[in-house]
This record gives C-alpha cells, structure tokens and sequence, in this order.
C-alpha cells in the first residue's frame, strides 16, 4: 500500500425506538440532552467526542423514522503511516 493511504470504516448501528424528530438530530449530542427522566444524557455527547477527538471520524443519524427507529453512522479514518 501506498504512503499516505487512508482507509474508512463505516459502522451502522440502528434501533428499534420511537425514532428521532429533524428537529431534534443535531441536539441529542450536545451533553445533558435527554428524553429519560433518569440519566445524565452523556452517552451521545460522550461517543460524539471520541469518535471526532480520538479517531478523526463522524457520528450522525443516518436515517430516522417514526415508530420505526433510528440508524446512526460512525464513519472513521485512518493514514497509513507506512
């Protein structure tokens, strides 16, 4: 392989829930945000920072419906060092 490759992964992860309204897509990952009475609403903001810190990927809703759920993607990269 070349100098300077990069490779991607992509990883969807879909759900079976009440699915998430336009609306509200950009805000499920800012910290805090919840539709549970109980929790912290960390989880997205959390996945949110790794994928784009620690990895030089993207996290997004992908597709949602109502009634039928929620895909997300995790899109990563990585350079070949080599």
């Amino acid at each position: 392989m070349g100098a300077g490759k990069s490779f991607e992964v992509m990883i969807d992860v879909k759900d079976s829930g009440h699915g998430i309204p336009g609306a509200q897509q950009k805000t499920i990952f800012q910290p805090g945000y919840s539709t549970k009475k109980r929790g912290w609403g960390l989880g997205l903001s959390l996945t949110k920072r790794i994928v784009e810190q620690y990895h030089n990927g993207s996290i997004f809703v992908k597709e949602s419906a109502p009634h039928q759920g929620t895909t997300f993607r995790v899109e990563l990269s990585k350079e070949d060092k080599k």
